[in-house]
């Protein structure tokens, strides 16, 4: 009889606390991370619904509802619930980051199992580790979306590009941007927009004089018309704030080749738009590469 007393009770109550807790950090998380927008009703909604599945593991009758397949529908389930996704694409991140999450709060969860014994005293084991669980959560919420947007993503997304014109070669650092819609109206075909100061070292003489000596735009314009470059000359629309119907010098590329030590993906006779300015005010990139250019990966 003593060795039953012994036994552990899990109450279906707290089994259903636990799960609730830590299904709304994990989502909340995801969805930090992701970028996603958070309604703190759907959380809540989707998080009782994991509370419930998590508590009805208690019972015996229900095992069938636990294999992996059905865990796995359950998940999917959770996060288009929860997180609302627009599109395959962002139902896949939010998936994988959902899992990614799962398993770091898991590994949180272990060590202060492993670290916190049972003997202390007003607080039960049980809570030790979600306190630990939901610490973690939170960190990565909190900590997490900003080093990612700050420091992974943008590694993620940087690419070293070399331009050839001829027999001169510029190379640097390119910003994979999605919002880059501009075009060489002649062929359609994507534009690679790069900094001024990169490029100036494969111009010819005439062409860095009408760019630097000249601040009309028509002026310009008709000094690069006489320029040796002449025919790789391209006017490309553009629209941004505070301007519409835009023109951006451009010059036919004879090579772009896109991170040479890896990828390597190579494209003739590309557009490049000319930006007179910074494209980072941190000078961490100094051309932008449209996306559509890196989907032969």
């Amino acid at each position: 009889m003593g060795d039953h007393m012994d036994q552990p009770k899990v109450y279906a109550d707290i089994s259903f606390l636990i799960n609730f807790t830590m299904d709304f950090m994990i989502l909340w998380t995801t969805a930090k991370l992701s970028g996603t927008p958070i309604f703190y009703g759907r959380l809540i909604a989707v998080s009782i619904l994991g509370g419930i599945y998590g508590a009805a593991y208690l019972y015996s009758e229900m095992s069938a509802w636990y294999s992996m397949p059905i865990k796995i529908v359950f998940s999917c389930l959770f996060v288009i619930l929860a997180l609302w996704p627009r599109g395959w694409q962002e139902f896949k991140k939010n998936l994988l980051y959902f899992y990614g999450v799962s398993f770091i709060v898991a590994g949180a969860t272990i060590a202060v199992s492993y670290f916190i014994n049972n003997n202390n005293q007003g607080v039960s084991f049980s809570y030790w580790w979600l306190l630990g669980g939901i610490f973690c959560a939170l960190f990565l919420g909190i900590y997490g979306e900003k080093y990612l947007s700050q420091k992974v993503i943008p590694a993620l997304l940087k690419y070293q590009v070399e331009l050839h014109f001829g027999s001169k070669v510029c190379s640097g650092e390119g910003f994979l941007d999605t919002g880059n819609g501009l075009r060489d109206p002649l062929t359609q075909r994507p534009v690679v927009v790069a900094e001024y100061e990169l490029l100036k070292e494969c111009f010819p003489d005439d062409c860095r004089i009408a760019l630097e000596n000249f601040r009309d735009e028509n002026e310009v314009l008709h000094e690069l018309s006489k320029s040796s470059w002449a025919s790789r000359l391209r006017l490309i629309p553009f629209s941004s704030i505070g301007q519409k119907n835009g023109l951006m010098v451009g010059f036919r590329c004879d090579e772009i080749v896109v991170d040479p030590d890896k990828i390597n993906l190579l494209y003739k006779n590309l557009v490049v738009g000319v930006y007179l300015d910074q494209l980072s005010s941190k000078d961490n990139y100094q051309l932008l590469i449209p996306s559509e250019i890196l989907q032969r990966i």
